[in-house]
């Protein structure tokens, strides 16, 4: 796959020095790891700061496994999500910290904090799959869960004096005696039923679960929920609840090898999987213009990504603005070279004139073709078949065109706007630059993730000539 952008804030592991020392053992037991041997490992960083509310959630970026990236991306923006519609106010802070990387198994832990809670989790994914899995795909099982589950209650009342009635939510009341679990032959994993495993137990206080160096389970609380903030269930009481995919994970904890064998070394062109969370496409058209350098700061503001479907004239006599707007991020993609109508050219001609105008957009930013927006929405079947990439249209129309008032645009991009849409806005008018702060605010207030086209469709193929207008 190609790059359309690159990420925000993206610096390399080792750069980012949140981990020092190669392996390392939390306190009480559960391994991370800095896996400075995975090639081209990056952090990325989404960070808004607005109206009382801070989030800051830093992310690795892992070429070679795009699931892998975007199930932590995502997670992260969930928790956003949940954060910004309580609407307290206040920080968060989210980060992800390795737990595996070898022997064909990634792990890592996402971490948000927001004043004294915390909640994590454990996310893992099978190089040899390319699947990214949920903490259940450790487990041999439902039957396996509900054993843990009991095995760790037992654990916090007689080892770390837990009051029966004082357990977390989602743990049953204490046993004095426990079954032997049966040591049945571990399954392999199928992705879609430990996936709806994991949302059948998505409040499960066992949902940040790893090992230790020893390959002990190991189940972490947050701080102040219990006395202690782990509970370690032994190899030999564990190894009949794990998965073949769990087995292999405590493997490669176990043997702390410093190598990683992926697939490829593809940067993802995406992060966040906007079936899990309500995102938002936002173009700007016939541009690069003179405000559009106060748009990319109102922009920044909000950590938010746009599209802009530049003209090839234009961005030839401002290719700055242009390679401003892809450095900060934005994906920059074909509105033809001066705004003619497509659906009166003959297919020679519409083959020149796309042609001619992505050449201006490389030459002014060296990013990959991407999709073209024909002007005023206009194609035909002559049309379709003369351009090579996919037509993205809008389902939310401004008409900012039209009214020039920021008030209406506002208001249009405000009401219009749902999980999946495609905005469209033009950035050659100062009225509809003056309202980009307040749709973002308002936007944002609802929960909204701002990405790029490419972004929006994930890993969705699109194919050449079909136009479409959202997500769905």
């Amino acid at each position: 796959m190609a790059v359309t952008a690159p990420l925000t804030a993206c610096t390399s592991w080792e750069e980012l020095g949140a981990l020092k020392g190669g392996r390392e053992r939390l306190a009480d037991g559960l391994h991370t790891i800095e896996p400075t041997w995975i090639d081209g490992l990056t952090v990325a960083e989404h960070s808004v700061s607005v109206d009382g509310t801070t989030i800051t959630s830093k992310y690795p970026v892992v070429p070679g496994a795009t699931d892998f990236t975007v199930d932590i991306r995502t997670t992260m923006a969930e928790r956003e999500t949940e954060f910004i519609t309580q609407g307290d106010g206040g920080e968060l802070t989210q980060h992800a910290e390795f737990l595996v990387a070898s022997n064909g198994v990634l792990g890592a832990r996402v971490i948000s904090q927001y004043e004294d809670r915390v909640d994590a989790s454990t996310h893992w994914y099978d190089v040899a799959s390319g699947e990214a899995l949920p903490w259940t795909a450790l487990l041999n099982g439902d039957q396996a869960v509900d054993q843990l589950a009991a095995r760790v209650a037992l654990a916090l009342h007689k080892d770390h004096d837990v009051a029966a009635d004082a357990m977390p939510d989602g743990l049953p009341t204490p046993q004095d005696e426990l079954p032997d679990a049966e040591d049945t032959e571990p399954a392999l994993v199928d992705p879609e039923a430990v996936w709806k495993s994991a949302e059948k137990h998505e409040d499960s206080p066992l949902a940040d679960l790893g090992f230790d160096a020893a390959g002990d389970l190991v189940v972490s609380f947050s701080p102040g929920e219990v006395a202690d903030n782990e509970v370690q269930v032994t190899v030999a009481d564990s190894e009949p609840l794990l998965s073949r995919f769990g087995r292999s994970a405590r493997q490669a904890v176990r043997d702390g090898e410093e190598s990683l064998e992926l697939p490829s070394n593809t940067v993802p062109t995406y992060t966040i999987d906007c079936d899990r969370v309500p995102c938002v496409a936002l173009t700007f058209d016939d541009g690069p213009g003179a405000d559009t350098p106060l748009l990319l700061k109102h922009l920044e503001a909000y950590s938010a990504k746009a599209t802009f479907y530049v003209l090839g004239q234009l961005t030839e006599g401002d290719p700055d603005t242009v390679r401003a707007a892809m450095e900060a991020g934005h994906e920059i993609a074909n509105h033809s070279w001066k705004h003619d109508n497509l659906a009166t050219k003959s297919g020679n001609a519409v083959q020149d004139d796309i042609e001619k105008t992505w050449k201006a957009i490389e030459e002014a930013t060296g990013v990959t073709r991407t999709t073209v927006r024909p002007p005023y929405g206009s194609y035909n079947e002559t049309t379709q078949a003369s351009i090579d990439y996919p037509l993205i249209l809008w389902d939310v129309d401004t008409l900012d065109w039209q009214h020039r008032d920021t008030e209406k645009t506002i208001e249009a991009a405000v009401s219009g706007t749902r999980p999946g849409s495609i905005v469209l806005f033009h950035d050659i008018h100062r009225p509809t630059v003056d309202a980009i702060p307040e749709v973002l605010s308002q936007l944002h207030a609802k929960g909204y993730h701002f990405v790029t086209v490419t972004e929006l469709f994930g890993g969705r193929t699109l194919e050449p000539g079909v136009a479409y207008t959202r997500r769905d």
